[in-house]
């Protein structure tokens, strides 16, 4: 085989396998970004039959950490050089629990931006076992989750369960749909010090609240562009 033509079957192999457009007439996007709003608190205790026992679980308002607004500055910098981008202001509460037929729903009811975009780009809390898997254990959006195991240890661990979907504007059909991936294909999670959970949610620190923030923040800037690669956005 020559070196043209063992070029040419490379290139083709490779084309066959590099990731497609998800839908070439997509030129503008809006962002919706409905993920930063509350910061979950899962602790499972020590127990026989832990994967049956309900979970600690609680809620911490978190809007004020401005995450949102640093996740929607992320997305503009990863795919501003490929797509017109722009911030769509919602009621977050329209987004805190869904289903693809009330995202469906929501994204008709949404006023027409200013400047028409060809999809919307949701950034959502997701649902995902626990560390415990396949039980009615579940973790959800941001935040920390604690398993107390025997032998006094435990672990416990920053996470970042969301998911991107991309939406037609119009009807509000899917056009693509990912949950969040490290580029190891795991969940976005970063291991905590045992100073970090606090008695509850409300009793977190100053130097708590940064912490964590930090991590969460971290746990997007990892897991983020990898994730806009899986739904087609990015090369």
């Amino acid at each position: 085989m020559t070196r043209a033509l063992l070029a040419v079957v490379i290139f083709i192999t490779l084309s066959a396998w590099a990731p497609k457009p998800v839908q070439p007439h997509i030129r503008s996007i809006g962002i919706i970004t409905a993920l930063g709003d509350t910061c979950m608190f899962e602790r499972v205790p020590d127990h026989p039959f832990e994967w049956i026992a309900p979970p600690e679980a609680s809620f911490l308002e978190i809007s004020d950490w401005g995450i949102d607004d640093a996740v929607t500055a992320d997305i503009t910098k990863l795919l501003g050089a490929h797509y017109r981008v722009q911030p769509i202001a919602v009621e977050h509460q329209d987004f805190d629990t869904w289903t693809y037929d009330s995202l469906a729903r929501d994204i008709r009811e949404l006023p027409i931006p200013e400047t028409p975009v060809d999809a919307y780009l949701l950034v959502l809390r997701d649902w995902r076992h626990d560390g415990i898997g396949k039980t009615d254990h579940q973790i959800a959006g941001l935040g920390l989750y604690r398993r107390d195991l025997r032998g006094s240890a435990e672990r416990l661990g920053a996470f970042a369960s969301y998911r991107l979907a991309l939406l037609d504007p119009n009807t509000g059909k899917v056009i693509a749909s990912r949950a969040a991936l490290l580029p190891s294909g795991r969940l976005p999670w970063l291991p905590a010090e045992p100073a970090l959970w606090p008695p509850t949610q409300n009793d977190l620190t100053d130097a708590q609240r940064r912490e964590l923030r930090t991590d969460l923040l971290k746990l997007i800037d990892n897991s983020l562009p990898h994730t806009l690669r899986l739904l087609g956005l990015r090369d």
